[in-house]
């Protein structure tokens, strides 16, 4: 016979709908009222979800969260918001940090899985990162709740994941556009190597610059290559670009750190752009996309919550970005008579 909501109320005295909120580790039920519900659901055979068990044995609320680099402005600006979100909702975060390797992301990401059964393991993983293989994303949905939050969110949907990201292909349009009512038509994009965000934004680069229809318009560079020689930010100036478009903010940065370095007077000689709207773009007074960091951070945590609690529909948010012009994009006429 299978056994229902009903037979635990029955068992335990409550109602129906306390029970319900009992086996879903609800907040506004008592600790005592949790864990009757919680053995009589036990004895009886119905299933119980991590969080309500967790909470019945008043042991720690725990969500793993993999970030591809904590010291990247763009990521410890989400995690500063996930933990303060975290907090709000009674969870704790056990971060793990990539350190931008594939390998130490692959190998975090089975650690937090391999943890989740133990008494003081995660009850779900936030991932932070677009580098990880949706196969890999799918095998620790089958047994936890994961979100995934980055540019390559998108990859990961169908496969009992959660996704949050941002509309970057919208905010790099209106970048460029932007950058096209300045007269800046000629312009580099400036990648940054193994980054999965370089190519999706560079691929928006390439197919707006084109539409534009100046002749040499669709540039591209590394910026690995630019610190060691800092010579091809000259040759692209001598080349006709009068603005260089950086895959994200710390890359603008390092753009920016080459040139100087080289007596290139970037971006008095040709406009510089970020992506992020990070507060290093703040300090730099440089022109970004400003992606909604707090709410992104918030939103993988909550994510997370709400499969613990019960939800089993997929939820695939995509949040809008905004355009912040600076002083490091100038009209080209201005530009011309510095």
């Amino acid at each position: 016979m299978t056994v229902t909501l009903a037979d635990v109320a029955s068992a335990t005295g409550m109602s129906r709908s306390l029970v319900s909120l009992a086996l879903r580790g609800d907040d506004g039920v008592s600790a005592r009222r949790r864990a009757d519900a919680v053995r009589a659901a036990d004895a009886l055979g119905l299933p119980v979800g991590d969080l309500a068990r967790r909470r019945a044995d008043d042991g720690p609320l725990v969500i793993g969260v993999l970030v591809t680099e904590a010291a990247n402005p763009f990521h410890a600006e989400v995690l500063a918001s996930a933990h303060a979100t975290a907090a709000t909702l009674g969870f704790d975060l056990r971060v793990v940090d990539g350190f931008r390797d594939d390998l130490r992301l692959a190998a975090g990401l089975e650690a937090l899985h391999a943890c989740h059964g133990s008494a003081d393991g995660v009850l779900g993983v936030a991932v932070v990162s677009s580098r990880l293989d949706p196969v890999r994303l799918a095998a620790v949905a089958a047994d936890l709740p994961v979100a995934v939050l980055g540019s390559g969110a998108v990859r990961a949907r169908g496969t009992g994941v959660d996704t949050v990201s941002a509309d970057e292909e919208t905010g790099m349009r209106g970048l460029l556009l932007h950058l096209a009512s300045l007269g800046h038509v000629r312009t580099c994009f400036v990648a940054e190597s193994g980054h999965p965000s370089t190519t999706r934004r560079a691929l928006v680069h390439a197919e707006v610059a084109g539409r534009l229809g100046a002749l040499g318009a669709v540039r591209t560079d590394d910026v690995d290559a630019l610190v060691v020689d800092p010579g091809r930010i000259a040759r692209h100036l001598d080349q006709g670009a009068t603005a260089f478009v950086a895959a994200n903010d710390s890359t603008a940065a390092r753009l920016l750190g080459a040139a100087h370095d080289a007596g290139l007077d970037l971006p008095r000689l040709a406009a510089v752009t970020g992506f992020d709207g990070t507060a290093l773009a703040a300090r730099l007074d440089l022109t970004t996309v400003d992606q909604p960091r707090r709410r992104m951070g918030a939103r993988v945590v909550e994510l997370v919550v709400e499969q613990l609690r019960g939800r089993r529909v997929d939820r695939h948010e995509v949040l809008p970005t905004a355009l912040q012009p600076r002083g490091s994009s100038v009209p080209l006429l201005a530009a011309a008579r510095a």
